[in-house]
């Protein structure tokens, strides 16, 4: 579809949804030059509202603030936010119903973050919340010159059973420009294909996890395919997201496609958090946002790199504040060649995904799990283990919510997801520790890191 077409049909689509979209871009290009002082003032006037809807509105945050005798027209800096205690995970899971304005805005809705750190979270969310991440989104890739409209391929996570609601979004897709696909699920003799859908739907840009690109652009020059034919079909940009992007792995991707990575971080239950502009550097929402640095095991405030602390100016629907969220980064105000006073982030340790490698051959990308644990219900955390080709073990932290069957159920399933005849355990677990950065992560596989150097499916054929 003309791009001006789809764009027309995505602005349909947020006014019938009630989002207040494109206004809100109009406000991010304007304010996003504006100099430090007066985005701090606007963070301030937006901090005191959150706490008021807060005390106003949430029976947990109105008992927060009474135990620390704060009163929200009296916070004026980041200082006076600090008297607030850090948000944590649990505290969430326990208290979300006391969190909750139900009538902030249209469509409330109770959604989940992906769980790529094993701890999948529920949290509300409503129209006028996802209409500010949309409008954050959109100027970000406005930086890297990708419009909304333009043709973007999403090399992203595709389930097996498509349910009636997935398949009204690829209808929706389709009138957007939006194409997709599947980043889950990757082996040599599929590489072809996927390219020659590039080549066929030419998109200006594509959106994907680094550890699936890597690993089709390793196995694409090992079949001598040149993927630069992409770019001639009008590929301009590649944008990565939700798992860290080393500098080695960036130069592997834009060096097989021949245009620039540029990556960018958000999440789902904090926010859009930072894009990458033309000159390389990550800008934090900081209209959106107020960030802190802590370090995880103390929790003192730092003033170079430490766990992010998240404060959503515009979650008015579940005010999330002085939220932990695990990540390692460095939070720095250096000026940046683009000349927009928006601060950097530099995500230095924390999310990743690791794939598993089946005995024909695929490699499954550890997010393919998040969707089969979430098709049980009372699942906390878990974690893929393999050890040896051919066996893997699921460990599970369950709830009273998990059902007697539950077990048999996640095999069944994770036997679908693989096709295969690999042996499959599930083990239900006291609890999962995080590894060395503090971060969980959803696969650990010995086949797929002895593979790794040679991008080769352990045991697998290769075309």
């Amino acid at each position: 579809m003309l791009p001006f077409l789809a764009r027309t049909c995505f602005r349909l689509q947020e006014r019938l949804l009630g989002r207040r979209t494109f206004s809100l871009l109009r406000q991010l290009e304007e304010s996003q030059w504006w100099p430090w002082s007066r985005l701090q003032e606007l963070q301030v006037r937006r901090l005191r509202r959150l706490l008021q809807v807060g005390y106003d509105h949430c029976p947990y945050w109105r008992g927060v603030m009474d135990e620390g005798g704060i009163r929200p027209d009296q916070v004026a800096n980041l200082a006076d936010l600090r008297r607030l205690p850090l948000l944590e995970k649990e505290t969430i899971r326990a208290q979300r119903e006391n969190m909750v304005w139900r009538s902030e805005g249209p469509r409330l809705q109770l959604t989940r973050t992906s769980g790529s750190t094993n701890e999948a979270l529920q949290f509300y969310s409503n129209s006028n919340r996802e209409a500010a991440i949309n409008a954050a989104r959109m100027r970000g890739h406005r930086w890297i010159g990708i419009e909304k409209g333009d043709k973007e391929m999403y090399f992203w996570g595709s389930p097996i059973e498509l349910s009636k609601q997935d398949r009204v979004k690829r209808v929706r897709d389709f009138f957007v420009n939006d194409g997709l696909t599947n980043g889950f699920v990757l082996a040599p003799d599929l590489v072809p294909g996927y390219v020659a859908q590039w080549r066929r739907w030419r998109p200006r840009c594509i959106f994907g996890y680094p550890s699936s690109l890597v690993l089709l652009c390793k196995w694409a020059t090992q079949q001598g395919i040149d993927l630069h034919g992409v770019k001639e079909r009008g590929l301009e940009v590649i944008c990565t997201t939700s798992e860290m992007l080393s500098d080695v792995d960036r130069r592997l991707i834009s060096d097989a496609l021949g245009v620039p990575v540029y990556d960018s971080y958000g999440l789902r239950e904090a926010g859009f958090i930072g894009h990458e502009c033309a000159e390389g550097v990550m800008h934090t929402t900081d209209e959106q946002l107020i960030l802190e640095t802590i370090d995880p095991d103390t929790l003192v405030p730092t003033a170079g790199e430490g766990e992010l602390v998240v404060t959503s100016l515009i979650s008015r629907v579940m005010p999330v504040i002085r939220y932990r969220t695990g990540d390692l980064v460095r939070l720095s105000a250096e000026p940046c060649p683009c000349g927009r006073s928006l601060h950097r982030v530099q995500v230095s340790g924390g999310r990743a995904v690791d794939f598993v490698v089946t005995d024909r051959g695929q490699w499954v990308a550890g997010y393919a799990f998040i969707y089969i644990c979430r098709s049980v219900p009372g699942i906390v955390k878990f974690q893929v283990h393999q050890e040896r080709l051919g066996a893997l073990r699921v460990l599970l932290v369950t709830d009273n919510s998990f059902p007697p069957d539950g077990q048999e159920r996640i095999a069944q399933a994770v036997r679908r997801r693989l096709d295969s005849t690999d042996d499959i355990g599930v083990e239900i677990v006291p609890d999962i520790q995080p590894g060395p950065s503090g971060k969980y992560r959803p696969v650990l596989s010995k086949v797929a890191q002895e593979s790794r150097l040679g991008a080769r499916p352990a045991g697998g054929k290769t075309a």
